[in-house]
Parts: C-alpha cells; structure tokens; sequence
C-alpha cells in the first residue's frame, strides 16, 4: 500500500508537468502558511491508483488535491494537518459537496477530493480551510474548465 500512496504523489507531479497548462498548481500564502492546491481529471490518475484511493476514473470526475505547509526556522516547509471543506458548482448552479480525504505518505500530507463535472463547461471550487493558530478560515475558489478525456 506504501507504494502505492507515493505513487500518487509521483503521478500529480509528473501529470503536473506533462500537462503544466491544465494542470498548474494554484498557491496562496498565509503567514507562515502556503497553501498549493490545483484539479485535474480522474483519467490522468493510473487505474491502480485510482482504486487505491477510491476515485472513479470518469471522463466526467475531477479531483482536487490540496496540501499546506508552514515554513519552519529553517525555512523547509513541513506539512500541516488542516480542516478542509468545500463544494463544486457547475454553470447551472448545481451543488455537489466536496468530500476530503486526508493522505498521508512518508513526511507529506495532502487531501483530495473527487468532483463530478460537465464537460467543456466551467466548474467553480470552492474551499475553506483552517489552519492551526488562525482564528478565521481561508477561502479559495478555483474556477476550471474540464474536458472529457
């Protein structure tokens, strides 16, 4: 199962880079915080994969995936255990809770979340996450455009 888990960590980065324009991961920094996040299409993900982390390979299924980190003294980041909720919105206005998951693999810690979506249409993402020490959670929204692969 370990290999499989840093599997998915090495797949994201290599779809990452294959596909930098569709794929390129958002940040936002808060405080000493970064937050990296970014969506892509379930086919990208290897079949093995996919069923490791139960996410439907569709060519109607999006992921998101999200890690945070805080930078420490030593300015290395380290990853953070966060609360994370969210939901999807396609351009009719229809809702879909986002249901994340925590992985967790070696030193890294990251969430992901499967979204169904309709294809050549916008889907909007919106996130809110609470970081320890932070009174107020942080709002994201990612609006992208998917195609059926």
């Amino acid at each position: 199962m370990r290999l499989a888990y840093t599997s998915v960590a090495m797949v994201i980065a290599i779809v990452t880079s294959l596909f930098s324009t569709a794929l390129t991961a958002e940040e936002k920094r808060v405080g000493d915080y970064v937050i990296y996040y970014n969506a892509f299409n379930s086919t990208f993900l290897q079949p093995n994969i996919a069923n490791s982390y139960k996410i439907p390979r569709s060519g109607t299924t999006g992921v998101i995936n999200v890690a945070v980190h805080r930078h420490n003294p030593t300015n290395t980041p380290d990853p953070i255990k966060a609360n994370i909720q969210g939901r999807a919105k396609n351009n009719l206005s229809q809702y879909e809770d986002l249901a994340f998951r925590e992985i967790r693999e070696d030193n890294a810690i990251y969430y992901l979340a499967d979204f169904q979506f309709r294809p050549e249409e916008n889907t909007e993402l919106t996130f809110n996450i609470r970081l320890p020490g932070e009174a107020n959670p942080i709002e994201l929204k990612l609006d992208q455009k998917f195609h059926k692969e």
